[in-house]
């Protein structure tokens, strides 16, 4: 009973991806419209690449390798997130004195934590998943135990590379946690992991775009590296009991072990960690030193942001992509990117400008660190309403910090792409002035959003940044002001100078990004007002 209790105490409080602040006579049903519509809009998209890839392998009957795709990129999707997840989940959520504190079995805390972070993976899974089962069910036309193989499919995936992501992020904990700056150690070990994963991700692209031609071979390596994935695409083609016990038995007691293992060092990581924090609080509270509010308003913010490992890796994934990305485009000349473009059907006829100018825009306005920022101030919000401030200074601060942190990586594009030879001034100043701007709105965007649907009372980072309403419409919001862009620029340049293209786009977006910041300190002062934790 007491493990039934906190499970129900926990996900009532921190798995409410799809609950938002609205008005108090407001209907249940009204509340779950949006959240509900943009996890449709992302199946929707989903099922568009399902059933391109089916139109390609129905006539070859290779339809299971859509199946076997699907699973193999929630499984890495999986780990990817479970690394830096993990921090904010097990180690670092803020009720972890409270659970401590309480008579529970240190194995029901654990099982808590890891049923969670599953449940999630899990929701953000069937965006996935359910678009590919059903286009299979549409071409293929299976039987009943088809469904319920994929039901349970659905709900063993995440093991494994959770409890993998898990230790990894318990190993980066372990080892931060012997240094005095322990979130700093913690930051540096997360980032060399993830720069690990991109570059190998890079070196993939050529295989994905011949995914319909090696689709045996694709098939083949997947279900041999991961055998979950192979046991449940021979079950639905011919289903044996002993083979659906053996996936049972390879997913659960990994995830059994993992709990007894939990139980022996966990604590004594959070302890560890714990007193780190104490020592650190009781050096910073002997010093002492006056500074603007603007100036101590933006070290706090870049500090917080520093400080959370899945606050910065959730919101620079496409900053770090930018110079990458420009490297690539400049080294191996637009060949490499546009043959990924072709293969959605893109032409190959675009120019480098065009690419590049199209890449930042994609990297800073799928870039929102600000539709966070509020939310993750917590119950100090309390403290920081009370403090003798204007609320302008505040939001100032906040989009300042953006800026700082965001426009060094369009910087370093920039230049990377003025070192390639073919230097055009206007052009070089043309990606500036879209670079300011664009990380300019999605900052002031981000606030007035969070300003809209915070959420004041997350356990964690990871609740603020990966679950949050603010978060994902602001994810929602860069992606539709990417396409219109994208469009705007492609079409008006095919009948007009591209040139005068680009400055009417930068116009029109300063436009937008004038009219937000009014609105912004017109009524953002008097909604931060209203805010209780």
């Amino acid at each position: 009973m007491k493990t039934i209790s906190l499970l129900k105490a926990v996900l009532s409080q921190d798995m409410n991806l799809f609950q938002y602040k609205s008005k108090k006579n407001k209907s249940k049903v009204g509340k779950m419209v949006l959240p509900v519509a943009l996890f449709f809009i992302m199946c929707l998209c989903m099922s568009s690449y399902a059933f391109m890839l089916a139109e390609s392998l129905v006539p070859l009957k290779l339809t299971k390798i859509i199946l076997t795709l699907y699973l193999g990129i929630v499984t890495v999707l999986t780990f990817v997130e479970g690394i830096y997840k993990s921090q904010g989940v097990l180690f670092d959520a803020k009720d972890n004195d409270l659970l401590f504190s309480l008579p529970i079995k240190r194995g029901t805390i654990i099982f808590v934590r890891i049923f969670k972070l599953l449940l999630f993976e899990i929701l953000f899974n069937m965006m996935f998943l359910l678009p590919a089962y059903a286009v299979y069910a549409i071409y293929e036309k299976p039987g009943l135990s088809y469904y319920l193989l994929s039901l349970v499919m659905m709900l063993l995936v995440p093991i494994i590379p959770t409890i993998v992501s898990c230790f990894i992020g318990y190993f980066i904990k372990l080892i931060s946690g012997k240094f005095k700056s322990s979130k700093i150690i913690q930051t540096i070990f997360t980032c060399l992991i993830f720069i690990v994963i991109m570059f190998g991700s890079i070196n993939l692209n050529a295989l994905i775009t011949k995914v319909v031609a090696n689709a045996t071979n694709i098939n083949e390596m997947i279900t041999k590296i991961y055998y979950p994935i192979g046991a449940y695409i021979s079950l639905i083609e011919e289903f044996d009991i002993i083979l659906f016990i053996k996936l049972l038995v390879v997913n659960l007691i990994p995830f059994i072990l993992f709990i007894l293992f939990a139980q022996k060092f966990y604590f004594k990581i959070i302890s560890n960690s714990k007193n780190h924090r104490q020592s650190s609080k009781a050096f910073k509270e002997n010093e002492i030193i006056s500074k603007k509010p603007i100036q101590s308003l933006t070290k706090k913010e870049i500090k917080r942001y520093f400080s959370s490992p899945v606050y910065m890796f959730n919101t620079s994934f496409g900053l770090i992509l930018l110079p990458i990305m420009t490297a690539i485009l400049v080294l191996k000349g637009k060949e490499t990117i546009v043959s990924l473009l072709s293969a959605y059907g893109l032409k190959n006829s675009i120019s480098i400008e065009s690419l590049f100018y199209g890449l930042i825009l994609f990297s800073i306005l799928f870039t929102s660190i600000s539709s966070s920022s509020i939310s993750l101030e917590g119950r100090t919000i309390n403290i920081t309403k009370s403090l003798p401030i204007d609320y302008k200074v505040l939001f100032k601060s906040k989009i300042r910090t953006c800026l700082i942190i965001e426009l060094p990586f369009a910087l370093v594009s920039i230049l990377i792409y003025a070192l390639s030879g073919s230097i055009d001034i206007l052009f070089l100043i043309e990606c500036l002035l879209v670079s300011i701007i664009s990380i300019l709105f999605t900052a002031v965007m981000g606030l007035i959003i969070n300003l809209k649907y915070p959420k004041l009372n997350a356990t964690n980072d990871a609740e603020v940044v990966k679950q949050s309403m603010s978060a994902n419409v602001s994810v929602f919001i860069g992606m539709g002001l990417f396409i219109v862009s994208l469009l705007f620029v492609n079409i008006l340049g095919n009948k007009m100078d591209i040139r005068i293209v680009r400055f009417f786009h930068i116009i029109i977006l300063l436009v937008s990004l004038l009219i937000s910041y009014g609105y912004l300190m017109k009524n953002g002062p008097k909604e931060y007002q209203n805010l209780n934790a």
